[in-house]
């Protein structure tokens, strides 16, 4: 009989456990959608911006569309730009992340393991975070 009970017990907690992971990503799916919703008007906005200053006086009655189109060309020009200093900063940042991560022994560690390391440890933390972000978004939202 107690083998029954602690069985009932293991299947509720199972339960208990998936219910939980269940609102959460809800939650989180809620998160994204509040987020996205924000984060696109303002770069709609932004960029709108960003286009109208770019075109001066030849801005005045153009649709905003095509002015928002023209900022988001210039974000893409000065991405492409600073992509190079951008890259060499993440590649160090992964490094660093895997010589934290390898403790004493990172510095016999090739250079490459290390970022390779630092990437996948970085981008646990990074999605756990963002995941978090999310569900508390959700939850503002619900």
């Amino acid at each position: 009989m107690g083998e029954l009970k602690n069985l009932r017990e293991q299947q509720e907690s199972i339960l208990a456990r998936a219910k939980e992971v269940n609102r959460k990503i809800y939650l989180a799916g809620l998160g994204a959608v509040s987020k996205a919703e924000g984060t696109s008007t303002e770069l709609f906005e932004k960029y709108a911006e960003t286009g109208a200053a770019e075109l001066g006086d030849a801005a005045d009655g153009k649709p905003k569309a095509l002015l928002a189109g023209r900022g988001l060309l210039k974000a893409a020009r000065e991405l492409v730009e600073t992509a190079p200093e951008k890259r060499k900063a993440l590649y160090q940042r992964f490094i660093e992340a895997g010589r934290e991560e390898r403790g004493e022994q990172a510095e016999s560690t090739n250079e490459y393991l290390l970022a390779g390391l630092g990437a996948v440890v970085t981008a646990r933390e990074e999605s756990q975070k963002l995941f978090n972000e999310l569900v508390a978004a959700g939850e503002q939202r619900a």
